[in-house]
């Protein structure tokens, strides 16, 4: 987990105009099959997003992220991020992922 430290007033402001007081925590991790806790080090997130590292496969299509209401799924301070793989050839309905993807960037938005 990392935090952001500001160089410019543009990236500064950025993050006032979400709220005062809020901060933003990031990192890279590989996601296992359907769905992974990530503890941000925030003391409560209020939201997230993630992106592939790698490029979409047969085995992970894509990865979603929710912050969840903190205190049951996901708890207080953690980021939940689901996997997801096409059902299969010529079916791009999403389904649960069932293997390793090599990594995704997420960010988290908190106090």
């Amino acid at each position: 987990m990392s935090e952001f430290n500001f160089n410019s007033v543009s990236e500064a402001l950025l993050v006032q105009a979400v709220a005062s007081g809020y901060k933003i925590a990031y990192g890279t991790t590989a996601i296992g099959a359907a769905s992974e806790d990530i503890v941000t080090g925030l003391d409560t997130v209020i939201g997230g997003s993630v992106s592939l590292v790698g490029d979409p496969s047969m085995t992970h299509m894509c990865s979603t992220a929710t912050a969840g209401n903190q205190t049951n799924a996901p708890v207080k301070g953690k980021l939940r991020i689901k996997s997801w793989k096409p059902t299969g050839v010529g079916d791009a309905t999403p389904i649960a992922a069932t293997s390793t993807f090599a990594s995704v960037f997420w960010i988290a938005i908190g106090v």
